[in-house]
């Protein structure tokens, strides 16, 4: 009787596109730290939870760390292959700010179709 109470009541919980289950989340802005689940729609997360969820792709995240990515402030390698190892490691912003670029607009253009981490650049004083 249980069990069939707890399957109906299951059945109205949402389904989300993506859930990652029990992975160690660290979120700075809200100070979480601890083991919760997590369900993605639409390319966005909607919940954060210790309740059990379902999702039509799975992610067994237990014994990993789930974060919401890095800001490398002082990265030197700029091309396409060194932004898909910075994304490997979870680096989601990649800025060059210390040597820079004499022509920032080209940096950019050269960056137009997108990379596997956002990036930016400074105006250098080198010419």
């Amino acid at each position: 009787m249980i069990t069939a109470l707890l399957l109906v009541l299951q059945l109205g919980a949402p389904v989300y596109d993506r859930v990652i289950l029990g992975g160690h989340v660290m979120d700075p802005a809200s100070n979480l730290d601890a083991v919760r689940n997590i369900g993605l729609s639409g390319g966005r997360i909607a919940v954060i939870t210790t309740e059990a969820i379902r999702g039509r792709d799975t992610v067994d995240a237990k014994g990993l760390v789930v974060a919401p990515g890095f800001i490398d402030l002082h990265a030197h390698g700029q091309t396409a292959e060194t932004y898909r190892f910075y994304a490997l490691d979870g680096v989601t912003t990649a800025l060059e700010l210390e040597l820079g670029t004499a022509d920032v607009a080209a940096w950019y253009r050269e960056r137009e179709g997108g990379t596997a981490c956002r990036s930016a650049t400074s105006r250098s004083a080198w010419r």
